[in-house]
């Protein structure tokens, strides 16, 4: 159980950083839940 986020200034192109957030996260828990 864990929390992703994103911080930074309010021009940032938020809508490509939840893309990359949803990606990493998903990667990540794949990772973890093969790990032996």
């Amino acid at each position: 159980v864990g929390t992703l986020g994103v911080i930074g200034p309010t021009r940032m192109p938020y809508d490509r950083m939840i893309q990359i957030v949803d990606i990493t996260s998903k990667l990540v828990s794949n990772a973890l839940s093969h790990r032996k």
